[in-house]
């Protein structure tokens, strides 16, 4: 539906169906709203004629004449602008699904596992290249992915031999879906980049159907001490140029993975040692053992680029699933990184 007044869109084609998908085309609500199809994936943003000019000159002849619609508030778009730009090089420059994160997505949801999803149509909120959509539909859930920024073309790329992915760009406060048709809608790490979180949050609710599932990740607050300094750095780092951005993300990485990681790895494989090694206070490095120098790299450039940060806790995140008449809570951390929460609609 058009997320700005709820009316049904129609399609035309530019191409004609291949399989079930239209490669290129047009939706149009009778608001006058008009909103393009390009390369298989529907870009339902207020200014999407703008973001694909290309688009535009190729169907020039087959376009109505585009009128005058409201677009957000000045602040609200220079924000998405930002964090949409920020994640769309981030995740085209970090794309590669260098494991299958399977073990990753289900730390994320616990206490669900695998067998909460099949047969169920759920909702990924801020995709990314595909990590999370990728485990949800592998278990067995038809899934819309929707993503803000360019990522959604990682997503896709990630995804191709899947066919219960579908892909739409949009942003999170005008999400072009039907209330009440969604089994689940998840946002993984994503919601806490947003401009005000817990509205981000309360978009997703009214999408899933009574008893329908809603769960979250967000970073957690319990890190005072490296949260100050990480915000002190970001204010300087945020205003860099992208390619500047990952040049210190690198280094960054290679300091964490070569002087922690990495020594810690080789310690806990040590015959007699390791098993005294795995057993100390050490998650961060434990986590990132797992994971190859790329994870360390990308979450880097996340930390370092990302226009907005927030931080919460436990009560934080009971106030969000008891606001929006949330059932069920269930809230934990996972370490002192981050805290989950889920719920279902009453």
């Amino acid at each position: 539906m058009c997320p700005w007044c709820r009316g049904e869109l129609t399609l035309t084609s530019f191409d004609g169906p291949v399989g079930d998908v239209v490669g290129e085309g047009l939706l149009q609500c009778g608001c006058g709203r008009r909103f393009p199809i390009v390369n298989g994936i529907p870009r339902i943003l207020d200014n999407a004629f703008t973001l694909f000019p290309d688009f535009v000159h190729r169907h020039r002849d087959r376009l109505p004449p585009l009128p005058d619609v409201p677009v957000m508030q000045a602040r609200e778009a220079e924000a998405i602008r930002r964090t949409r730009e920020s994640f769309g090089y981030q995740w085209t420059q970090f794309s590669e699904m260098v494991i299958d994160f399977r073990a990753n997505f289900l730390n994320y949801i616990e206490p669900l596992d695998e067998k909460f999803f099949p047969g169920k149509l759920g909702l990924d909120l801020g995709c990314g290249f595909g990590r999370h959509i990728y485990n949800a539909a592998k278990f067995g859930a038809e899934m819309i992915g929707v993503d803000l920024s360019d990522a959604i073309e990682s997503t896709r790329a990630n995804t191709k031999d899947l066919p219960n992915v579908h892909l739409v760009q949009a942003d999170v406060y005008h999400l072009p879906i039907k209330p009440g048709v969604l089994d689940f809608a998840y946002s993984i790490g994503v919601l806490h980049h947003t401009p005000d979180p817990e509205a981000a949050f309360r978009c997703l609710v009214p999408l899933v159907k009574s008893r329908g599932s809603v769960f979250v990740w967000v970073y957690s607050k319990s890190r005072t001490f490296w949260n100050f300094c990480l915000e002190t750095v970001r204010a300087v780092t945020t205003r860099l140029p992208a390619p500047l951005q990952k040049a210190i993300s690198l280094a960054a990485a290679i300091v964490d993975y070569g002087g922690f990681v990495g020594p810690y790895t080789i310690a806990a494989s040590i015959p007699g040692l390791g098993a005294a090694v795995q057993k100390l206070p050490l998650r961060r490095l434990r986590l990132y053992a797992a994971y190859p120098f790329q994870v360390c790299y990308a979450d880097w450039f996340d930390r370092l680029a990302a226009p907005i940060r927030f931080y919460y806790d436990g009560t934080d995140m009971e106030g969000w699933l008891t606001r929006a008449s949330l059932t069920h809570q269930t809230i934990s951390p996972t370490g002192l990184f981050g805290w989950r929460a889920y719920g279902e609609r009453a």
